[in-house]
């Protein structure tokens, strides 16, 4: 439960709280401090916030919208949820949303999930969005008031996760002996085609290649592999030590999406200087800058994509995850926050339009 803060900081309400899993919010409204401070919390906390000092708008910032759709927190529907953000903003607060997907990754996008982002669209003060290309798919999808709209890039994982010598991180996860190491990182779900992916690499890999999915299962999911030496499961939650040990071991990162907006895991292997192989989606166009540092296959081509990257000489990878990693360093979250500062500052300042519904 979210209680009083020192209000010479300004206060953000975060919604919902993912930083168990994903470092993204913890380094977003670290580099905010001291003039913003964020604590995690719902719409109805970010309501008593406001009530407690009605002088001063409070922010709410709400990430992955599809959370109100699975119950994880408060509140419980769609319809309340609007309901409050309504009340939230006639009572002066300011609402934040970041795009980060256009639909639930494992489940089809309904009704509900509709009616949430059109209510979100009218709603919220401020639609950021990380890319141009991830404004360029939303559009398509969305009613998007063009005065609402924001562009700040996601920012990097510099100092989030150890780094370790390839050497040192293939030896202490029993891959000493690998030719080509590739890496399938994060949530095995069914949008990252797990399946399809061991059936590619089996076709073409060598018998000194392995492929790693490393990740819990997603809930209603269940990865079975084929018998072979060449396809290694790392299957639970992986520790910050265990994240840099994988991409330190890896010579590319593949992810074969069937949607994406934003890839934090593509930004992640930049950060690694790690480069990447995947579809040509908004999220991937983002980070990859093919063929320099990584490769954007067509739909429908993750097989021959594999079988020519697994062709390559290593040291092309290496050289893909050197410009890559030089990307990645743009992402400063020094530079980022910045721009995050004066989105939210022009937020707490009369006047601001009020967008939405009047």
């Amino acid at each position: 439960m979210i209680t009083s803060q020192d209000l010479s900081a300004q206060q953000i309400t975060f919604f919902p709280d993912y930083r168990g899993t994903n470092p993204y919010q913890t380094l977003l409204y670290e580099s905010l401090e001291p003039a913003f401070t964020a604590e995690p919390g719902s719409i109805e906390d970010a309501l008593s916030l406001q009530a407690e000092a009605p002088e001063r708008p409070h922010l709410f910032h709400l990430h992955w919208e599809h959370a109100v759709l699975i119950g994880a927190g408060s509140p419980k529907s769609v319809e309340e949820f609007l309901d409050d953000l309504a009340r939230f903003r006639a009572a002066g607060g300011k609402v934040v949303w970041t795009i980060h997907n256009l639909a639930p990754h494992d489940r089809q996008k309904g009704a509900a999930n509709d009616d949430l982002q059109a209510g979100l669209c009218e709603l919220a003060d401020i639609l950021h969005l990380h890319s141009l290309h991830a404004l360029t798919a939303a559009r398509a999808e969305l009613k998007l008031p063009e005065r609402k709209i924001r562009i700040i890039a996601h920012h990097n994982y510099e100092g989030a996760y150890p780094v370790y010598a390839r050497s040192t991180a293939r030896s202490e996860l029993g891959l000493s002996g690998a030719r080509r190491v590739v890496l399938s990182p994060g949530r095995i779900a069914p949008y990252k085609q797990p399946v399809e992916l061991a059936e590619a690499f089996l076709a073409s890999a060598g018998a000194d290649d392995r492929l790693v999915f490393a990740g819990e299962q997603a809930s209603n999911f269940t990865l079975t592999l084929p018998g072979d030496d060449r396809l290694v499961l790392f299957e639970g939650f992986a520790t910050q030590e265990n994240v840099g040990k994988l991409h330190a071991a890896a010579d590319f990162v593949v992810l074969p999406y069937r949607a994406s907006l934003t890839s934090g895991s593509a930004i992640l292997a930049a950060t690694f200087a790690r480069s990447v192989l995947g579809p040509d989606m908004p999220g991937l166009r983002d980070v990859v800058d093919p063929p320099k540092s990584g490769l954007i296959y067509e739909d429908g081509c993750l097989a021959a994509a594999l079988k020519s990257a697994l062709e390559e000489d290593t040291g092309v990878w290496t050289e893909r995850g050197r410009h890559a990693a030089e990307a990645a360093a743009a992402r400063d979250r020094t530079t980022l926050a910045a721009t995050w500062q004066d989105v939210l500052t022009s937020l707490t300042k009369s006047p601001f339009g009020r967008y939405g519904v009047g």
